[in-house]
């Protein structure tokens, strides 16, 4: 008897049809989809008129843009997989493969978070998402330049390792060194265990299937393969404490940057993940067309999604990141053994941990208790205590204490926190309000709600000493510590003196 087949063929999204994520859980997200953007199939395209120029891969020959002093490669393919299944590493190739598009966005529903809330475009989406980018400077270099690889945040249900919101150019340029964006898989397609259908942690196999292209083919794009450094903001960094503890990582990396990981939102994923698992599978089971995860139109997935979300608690901490690597399930360490893993890795490594002062404020709607306090003139001061409370318990304590855990264990550790707080904004130093000073393109994040009226020049000028210190620690492993009243950046001291 003939076996079923039950793969996938990748199917392009209709954005106009894509559902809403529900803003009133808390989950953290970054890339921001609007109802009322429209889909440009030229997004993020290198200019008609930009030079070309071709790179030998072990792989084969690539064909990228020059763009003023740097040269970009967009959409290089990393892997291949059917729905469900584990990447397979892109195999070689005979002839050129143009890199000068961005490839499509992994399937995610839409974002209306009102602090980020800009009418921008968006790349088209397709379940064969898995791409990543290349910028680095044009010129010439003696040694080969230092790698950062870009792991996005989104809750791990949005986002990108491309488009406008992650323009590599300034830290590029300003911190010579070679960027890389990655896309993974997100929600019910990366994240959602399945009895019998989907396993856990795909989006993680993908993560660790671009880090492996990254290590074997950078250097044919002027980068160094034994210096690279992993960085990302929110659930991006709570995927990298997450490779800190699996070994198959260890030669991939060397240093880390962690913004803002939402480490203490995740905790208890392996008693959410059968309640979610369930609502997905009810939720899809209502839909008129195919009922089976296994081939069911993406939007049906997307849409079963949501209301998989929607039936859990939003009050709940625990439940900030219900799509979320699952612990005990390969490659994620189980809990009892990560801080043994830690601790082994920690003395060849590196690290920047840190978040922002008012990192829940955004999310502070979705704990149903401060509702009253918000509406009430009379309780609003009471409002800021607890929004750092929240954002000490989802991000503060945890970050620290995974720091103070690795620099135990001997590693060189560094800590900051973000304290800017723009005037005319009711959010602070808010969660994602330290990204517009890394990823510094001015068209994207003119007008965006949570900078209030800043000078562009006034925010990049601080801007460019956030990026050459980011670049810096990836080059030696080493910064200078910054004290202002705007971010603070020191070192940790219990294991090695000072150099």
């Amino acid at each position: 008897m003939e076996q079923e087949d039950t793969s996938v063929v990748p199917e392009q999204v209709n954005e106009a049809e894509v559902p809403t994520q529900p803003e009133q859980t808390t989950v953290v997200p970054e890339q921001i989809v609007l109802p009322d953007q429209s889909v440009d199939p030229g997004f993020q395209r290198a200019p008609a008129d930009a030079p070309t120029v071709d790179v030998e891969t072990p792989l084969g020959t690539l064909r990228g843009s020059i763009e003023g002093e740097l040269q970009r490669f967009r959409g290089i393919r990393y892997a291949t997989a059917a729905r469900f299944e584990a990447p397979t590493p892109v195999e070689a190739w005979s002839g050129v493969h143009e890199a000068l598009g961005d490839g499509p966005m992994c399937p995610q529903p839409k974002f209306g978070l009102s602090l980020l809330a800009l009418p921008k475009r968006i790349p088209p989406m397709n379940e064969d998402c898995f791409f990543l980018n290349i910028t680095k400077p044009a010129a010439a270099s003696e040694t080969p330049r230092p790698v950062m690889v870009w792991i996005h945040g989104g809750a791990y249900v949005n986002g990108a390792g491309g488009g406008q919101i992650y323009d590599p150019s300034r830290i590029a340029a300003d911190g010579d060194v070679i960027v890389v964006g990655i896309n993974y898989r997100l929600g019910v397609f990366g994240f959602l265990p399945i009895e019998g259908v989907a396993p856990a942690n795909l989006g993680m196999h993908d993560q660790l299937t671009a880090l492996e292209w990254v290590k074997n083919n950078i250097a044919s794009f002027g980068g160094d393969p034994e210096n690279i450094t992993l960085f990302g903001q929110s659930a991006g960094a709570d995927a990298i404490a997450h490779l800190l503890a699996v070994p198959e990582a260890d030669d991939l990396y060397h240093r880390v940057i962690l913004q803002s990981p939402p480490l203490g939102l995740n905790v208890g994923r392996e008693k959410l993940a059968p309640q979610l698992s369930a609502n997905f599978v009810a939720a899809l089971g209502r839909n008129d067309r195919a009922a089976d995860p296994r081939i069911a139109p993406v939007l049906d997935m997307l849409h079963a999604q949501v209301a998989a979300m929607k039936g859990l608690d939003g009050d709940r901490l625990t439940s900030g990141m219900p799509y979320a690597p699952t612990p005990g399930v390969w490659p994620i360490a189980p809990a009892s053994e990560r801080a043994e893993r830690l601790a082994r890795r920690a003395p060849q490594i590196e690290a920047i941990i840190g978040y922002n002062r008012d990192d829940f404020s955004p999310f502070i709607d979705a704990v149903k208790a401060l509702r009253v306090a918000q509406a009430s003139r009379a309780l609003r001061p009471l409002t800021e205590p607890v929004t750092y409370a929240l954002t000490m318990r989802g991000f503060g304590t945890p970050s620290l204490r995974l720091a103070a855990e690795l620099d135990a264990a001997g590693a060189e550790v560094y800590t900051y926190r973000f304290d800017w707080r723009p005037a005319g904004t009711q959010w602070g130093a808010c969660h994602c309000i330290e990204l517009p000073f890394f990823w510094a393109d001015e068209e994207y994040w003119r007008g965006s709600p949570m900078l209030g009226g800043v000078k562009w020049a006034d925010l990049d000028r601080f801007g460019r000493v956030l990026r050459r210190t980011w670049a810096g620690f990836a080059r030696t492993g080493r910064v200078s510590e910054i004290s202002n009243p705007n971010f603070s950046l020191k070192r940790r001291r219990n294991r090695r003196t000072t150099a």
